[in-house]
């Protein structure tokens, strides 16, 4: 069926100060179970997030009120499990502000002792066997220690220094696993990016002949723009074309006969969507894409249900990868997988299940579980022979899903056949 523009989410997107409100309550709960169950879960006791004004870790911005504005010169936030009362504490020694109030405890008396003397006062008082930083050869947003500060930081805690580790698995349990309220309302944003995507390729935007992707580019950045929004990365348009020796050519002006594709993103209440979609462009006398593309798509919908199925809590992205990869061959689809975690960032931390120039299992970030209550973009693409085009070519897609105790599903209803454009 030709596209249309379906419930217009964009109508019930909320003012910032209640999108403020709805993220400052969502921190406080992720705070109280979120971060303990990935302390716990890796078993470190204490951790420890240093930061300088105008350099701020990434971690700082998951972990403070929406009114935080920069670490205010230096900013220390310890985290402690403490064994006896099964509590976990939160500390800050930095700026006083009354909207950390009722996240943190303020510890530090500035007129009698350095940030620096407080914070090895509290390691000697809670005397933990490990202490977590953010320093990490493998994932970016558990890196964010720079290294000015960590020299700074062995120096003053002294022999604590040896029981410093990396923080990549609580990071990463912190960024990958979402609560309640997030899983309830991330179909929105999925719904609000798929009713985005699918006015991008149509003919509200494109007119053959004319329309450029470049063009398609622009709409979609404005729009998003216009809305009070940001995009998850910048968005991509890129053709297929009968003949063409390129894969996905761009710049390039649209015609008939093309396929569309489009890899575009959005941010909404502090999460990030990642979709790719496809519109067939008309030929004159047409009325539906090509039977050769049609079955592509289909066999595209197929490569989707296998991934989805091995999309369960507990396996590891390399077990999701070799299983998918496995069963489509067993299948005769020529599939590529490279699927990941969608969160606070398009580009989540947690299992890695596939690359797109890395078609095996990857070590280490592979090797991290898909968890309950987490989301992810299932990005792949298949080749097949097209007998109209007389060659083969690609369908690139990615949908939205998360992955529940039970098994997952999609975030918005899944594209299941291309987009016309007349």
């Amino acid at each position: 069926m030709f596209n249309a523009h379906q419930a217009n989410r964009s109508l019930n997107i909320l003012p910032l100060k209640q999108q403020e409100n709805i993220q400052d309550d969502w921190l406080g709960q992720r705070l109280d179970t979120i971060l303990f169950e990935a302390m716990e879960k890796a078993g470190i006791p204490m951790w420890i997030v240093v930061s300088k004004e105008y350099n701020e870790d990434p971690v700082v911005k998951s972990i403070t009120p929406c009114i935080h504005d920069t670490s205010g010169r230096l900013a220390i936030y310890i985290f402690y499990l403490e064994k006896t009362s099964g509590q976990l504490e939160r500390y800050f020694i930095g700026s006083t502000h009354p909207d950390m109030n009722t996240l943190y405890k303020f510890i530090w008396n500035r007129s009698s002792e350095t940030q620096w003397e407080r914070l090895r006062k509290l390691i000697e008082e809670k005397q933990p066997d490990k202490i977590a930083i953010n320093h990490s050869n493998h994932i970016a947003v558990a890196d964010g220690l720079t290294h000015s500060l960590h020299q700074k930081l062995i120096e003053e805690i002294g022999s604590y220094s040896d029981k410093l580790v990396s923080s990549e698995y609580i990071v990463t349990h912190w960024f990958l696993k979402r609560i309640e309220e997030e899983m309830t309302a991330y179909p929105f944003l999925a719904d609000l990016t798929n009713n985005l995507a699918k006015q991008a390729i149509s003919n509200e935007v494109i007119v053959p002949g004319i329309t450029s992707t470049d063009d398609v580019v622009h709409w979609i950045r404005q729009s998003v723009r216009d809305l009070g929004l940001n995009t998850s990365f910048y968005p991509t348009v890129d053709i297929q074309r009968q003949g063409c020796e390129v894969d996905r050519l761009s710049p390039a002006i649209i015609l008939p006969g093309d396929i569309v594709h489009l890899d575009f993103g959005l941010e909404y209440l502090g999460l990030s969507t990642d979709t790719q979609q496809l519109a067939y462009v008309l030929k004159q006398g047409e009325t539906n894409a090509p039977q050769g593309l049609l079955d592509a798509f289909k066999q595209a919908l197929e490569m989707e249900d296998i991934v989805l199925k091995t999309m369960v809590a507990g396996t590891t992205g390399n077990e999701v990868f070799e299983t998918s990869i496995t069963m489509a061959k067993q299948k005769n689809i020529q599939a590529m997988l490279y699927s990941h975690p969608i969160g606070v960032h398009c580009h989540e931390a947690g299992p890695y299940i596939g690359l797109y120039d890395q078609q095996k299992s990857i070590p280490f970030k592979g090797d991290f579980e898909v968890v309950s209550n987490s989301a992810y973009a299932l990005e792949f693409n298949i080749k097949a022979y097209i007998p109209e085009w007389q060659q083969e070519t690609f369908i690139y897609l990615e949908q939205p899903i998360a992955v529940y105790n039970d098994g997952a599903d999609y975030l918005t209803p899944r594209q299941e056949t291309f987009y016309l454009i007349r």
